[in-house]
């Protein structure tokens, strides 16, 4: 009786995170209208110019993306208020508006939508969608500085409609499945006790679960975790493993070169304050490395998981579209190759430390978590993770098939696989000018040649020996490759490879450090017998191949960190911690 009050216990706590995610996503996300927005107005602080009148394109019903087929424009209706006219037989969901001539600024003093019953005002705040635009908020007005062509502002939120609820049976079934997962994961988390702990201690945990959380969150907990736990730190700890030192080199050369051979010099430091995790987490972490921390990884990975899944299916239901349970429409805020990579992790996880049916369930919710997220090599890693495993235990196969299923089923990861097999796309390698930037043959692998073809194009002399600089200064001499080329859309693109990228800014002493970080450590692995080191640093290898994998300051906090705990921390009972 008393277990099955548990279970019960688990389910209602379930429903509550349930419920509390979508009020709260709902409240942040979208706005409830009861009638279709029939125009939106501008009303400017002083008289303007035909140059800096907006056009406005939106995306309504069940579309994804902004539609620029049909352009919506402004009319002057006097005392320098500008009305634009929409179709009010559409569900209006997202509205941009998108400033043709650059080098304009204009005064804006409010912004308001129409119904047929009511004026929604919109704040003057910093827009969460702009590019192109600096946005100054003053006591009554907004001030927008157009930088570049057809820069755009977004307006914050989603817009949803009374009627959009009336299929609303439609969502219980998906909700009830999500529960029922979600109800076994904490069931099976159980486990894990929560006790007193010092203070210190605290700092390292909540380091490594906001490691994925928007900024400046892991910046915050970083310090933190590094000025509680200082007077830990040691010298000896840091030297007695090479690992540590490599990274520290690592961290060296971007810093040297920053300071020596980029054109910026010392008046730019964007890139070396992105690099500066691998100094302090080398430092710290060395002194208080214990492998209880990695298992705070998967805890991270089902929160977040079922969070995006939640909202994501609430999303599919308002919008009748399944595109919103895949890679960025899925992942939010966080990059879906980014969140992929801690699935991963967790997975080969889950794979060593558990044991029971509970095992391939968590297993099977992970790799759901990764189809939607879209990453064709992370996905393949993890099924030869799940295969080796079918070697020794025949149960695996319950996992593969309903998997084999969903990625059938699921057309947007099926279409990310097809792109790359198909060879007619890689004729585009061999043009020298690409007339249409939006050529179909441009897809994640052909994109990527040309990136890496065209970044060491751009090296020549003593850059292969000390890199063309690390700042943002570097970028430009890429950027007008691909101008050149044809590829104006793909402007601002690092090289998607972070063996190239590391060899284009800093030259083969750069590479040859980066290089050493996981072979060294699957050295130690294989010397170790040590399967979770082996497989992250193997992992690693692989998937910076295809990645800039430190272009994010999430990747450099994540790789450094696994790598740092795995290396500096013994494979002693590796089994202690099983769960059934």
């Amino acid at each position: 009786m008393f277990r099955k009050l548990k279970t019960v216990h688990y389910f209602i706590f379930s429903l509550i995170l349930v419920i509390i995610s979508l009020c709260l996503y709902v409240f942040v996300k979208y706005e409830v209208l009861q009638n279709p927005i029939t125009s939106v107005n501008l009303i400017f602080t002083n008289e303007v110019g035909k140059e800096d009148i907006p056009i406005v394109y939106i995306s309504s019903d069940n579309e994804s993306e902004i539609n620029f087929k049909t352009v919506y424009k402004f009319k002057d209706t006097g005392n320098l208020t500008y009305q634009c006219r929409l179709d009010g037989t559409k569900k209006l969901r997202r509205i941009r508006l998108y400033f043709p001539h650059p080098n304009r600024t204009v005064s804006i003093k409010e912004i308001n939508l129409k119904t047929e019953t009511k004026v929604v005002n919109i704040p003057l705040l910093k827009f969460k969608k702009r590019e192109g635009i600096n946005c100054s908020v003053q006591s009554n007005e907004i001030e927008l500085e157009v930088l570049i062509k057809n820069g755009y502002i977004e307006l914050p939120n989603v817009y949803v409609y009374s009627s959009d609820f009336n299929n609303i049976l439609q969502l219980i079934l998906p909700l009830v499945i999500v529960l029922i997962l979600l109800g076994i994961t904490i069931k099976t988390f159980n486990p894990i006790q929560i006790k007193s702990l010092p203070v210190p201690i605290v700092a390292i945990y909540l380091f490594v679960l906001s490691i994925f959380l928007p900024a400046p969150a892991y910046n915050v907990a970083l310090i933190l975790m590094a000025l509680l736990n200082i007077k830990r730190l040691s010298w000896e700890d840091i030297t007695s493993q090479k690992g540590n030192l490599i990274i520290l080199g690592f961290f060296m050369v971007y810093a040297f070169n920053n300071f020596f051979i980029s054109e910026e010099g010392f008046n730019e430091l964007s890139i070396l304050e992105r690099f500066l995790p691998f100094l302090v987490l080398s430092v710290v972490l060395p002194s208080i490395a214990n492998r209880k921390y990695l298992s705070l990884f998967p805890i991270s990975a089902f929160v977040l998981g079922f969070g995006f899944l939640l909202t994501s299916i609430f999303d599919v239901f308002i919008h009748q579209n399944f595109v919103f349970l895949s890679f960025d429409f899925f992942a939010k805020y966080l990059h879906p190759v980014y969140f992929s990579y801690l699935i991963f992790f967790s997975i080969c996880y889950i794979d060593l430390h558990y044991s029971g049916k509970y095992k391939y369930i968590l297993e099977f919710i992970l790799f759901v978590f990764l189809i939607f997220c879209g990453s064709k090599m992370v996905f393949l890693f993890s099924l030869i993770v799940v295969f080796m495993n079918l070697l020794k235990n025949k149960k695996t196969v319950l996992l593969i098939i309903p998997l084999a299923l969903i990625v059938i089923i699921f057309s947007p990861l099926k279409h990310r696989f097809s792109e790359i097999i198909n060879q007619d796309d890689l004729s585009v390698l061999n043009e020298s000018h690409i007339k249409n930037p939006n050529d179909s043959r441009i897809n994640g692998l052909t994109l990527r040649l040309i990136l890496w073809r065209e970044t060491l194009s751009t090296m020549n002399g003593l850059d292969y020996v000390f890199g063309k600089g690390v700042t943002k200064e570097t970028n430009k001499h890429l950027n007008k490759h691909l101008i050149d080329l044809g590829l104006k859309n793909h402007i601002g693109f690092n090289p998607h490879n972070q063996y190239v990228d590391t060899f284009w800014r800093t030259g083969i002493i750069g590479l040859l450090l980066l290089i050493l970080i996981p072979v060294y450590s699957l050295v130690i692995g294989i010397k170790r017998k040590d399967k979770l080191l082996m497989q992250f640093s193997l992992f690693m290898l692989a998937v910076m191949c295809s990645e800039s994998i430190f272009g994010r300051v999430n990747g450099i906090y994540f790789f450094t960190t696994v790598i740092l705990l795995l290396m500096n921390t013994n494979k002693l009972n590796e089994n202690s911690n099983t769960r059934n």
